[in-house]
């Protein structure tokens, strides 16, 4: 029903707003020649906010309008040829312009749906992912911890053993505390609500290759005082994937990250010197992530490209640029982060 009425609106208005130009076309004297140049940008106008129909609709009674602007005017007779052509001239574009922005506005449509699509079903990748280490990874070594700590308490062991157990005890508590923390700075990072992207940054790269014991150089240079929140989530999250991507699959232990900003763009390049991969053929998790990447560029209007060849590395390269604002797609990508 609400279908139904927004339809019949978009009629309404295709009907209205010509004929409202037509009195404002009589009242300052506009010849033809000017009602037709304003008569295209209305028909222009609400083929961008209406449907087909009303598009055809509102270009049917602007022709109309015209000819009733036309010598004689207050009739729809027209005595010079020339006017003839011109106002069927002008039906013919109406119609054309009509059906090239409707048909760019279901192109767009089709690519937010796509794009939003890719980015859901990402996220639920990465939400199985999550729960896959938490259930084989943080769950079996807590489970060893209270095994460990039930035989302390048991005093199954001598006296020489207990402080080294202890010792060893204390040692994997502390690192499941910062496995727990590193999962949860990929779950969200509140530091980047007061923190400057390249110093969250800096600090990830850091606790990620602790973590995986690995090598992660990391460089700024001509950065903006203030980066969007919808851009640094982005850059973030993708430099999140990125860097799992690479450390799983590049099979070396060291790795650049370089962040760098222009006056209206900011670019962020991740890359290995490992074995690299074949762009053409990757279907394996490794490209699941390259898409992952890419389609959440989309919604802040970036653009994502890879370059790599088998033995030689990858490198992934990332581009924003800072216009955003707060569209519709900053607040997608609000949504889905």
């Amino acid at each position: 029903m609400d279908k139904f009425w927004r339809s019949a609106v978009q009629c309404l208005v295709a009907c209205v707003a010509p004929a409202s130009l037509t009195v404002v076309c009589y009242r300052l004297h506009f010849n033809l020649a000017t009602a037709t140049l304003l008569f295209v940008i209305v028909v222009v106008l609400l083929s961008r906010t209406g449907s087909f129909v009303s598009s055809i609709l509102s270009s049917i009674v602007a022709a109309l309008c015209l000819a009733h602007l036309a010598p004689p005017t207050f009739s729809f007779r027209v005595d010079d040829p020339l006017d003839d052509v011109a106002i069927l001239a002008f039906f013919i574009t109406s119609l054309i312009i009509a059906r090239l922005v409707s048909s760019v506005r279901k192109q767009a449509e089709d690519a937010i749906s796509s794009v939003s699509s890719s980015v859901i079903e990402a996220e639920e990748r990465e939400r199985q992912r999550i729960a896959r280490d938490l259930h084989e990874d943080i769950g079996q070594r807590v489970t060893m911890l209270v095994v460990q700590i039930e035989q302390l308490k048991a005093g199954s062991l001598n006296g020489v053993e207990v402080p080294s157990r202890i010792d060893a005890l204390l040692k994997q508590s502390i690192e499941l505390l910062n496995d727990v923390k590193t999962l949860a700075h990929e779950l969200y990072s509140p530091r980047l609500e007061y923190l400057h992207i390249a110093a969250v940054m800096r600090s990830f790269c850091k606790d990620f290759g602790e973590q995986k014991r690995v090598e992660i150089g990391f460089r700024s240079h001509s950065l903006p005082n203030l980066v969007p929140p919808d851009i640094s989530l982005c850059l973030f999250r993708v430099l999140q994937a990125a860097l799992h991507n690479a450390v799983e699959h590049s099979e070396v232990r060291e790795f650049e990250v370089q962040l760098n900003g222009t006056s209206d763009e900011i670019h962020l390049t991740v890359s290995d010197r490992g074995v690299g991969f074949n762009l053409e053929t990757t279907k394996t998790s490794r490209g699941l992530g390259l898409n992952h990447m890419r389609a959440r560029l989309k919604l802040v209007k970036g653009s994502f490209s890879v370059t790599s060849q088998p033995k030689r590395g990858a490198t992934i390269h990332a581009r924003v640029p800072l216009s955003l604002g707060s569209d519709f797609m900053g607040v997608v990508a609000r949504q889905l982060s």
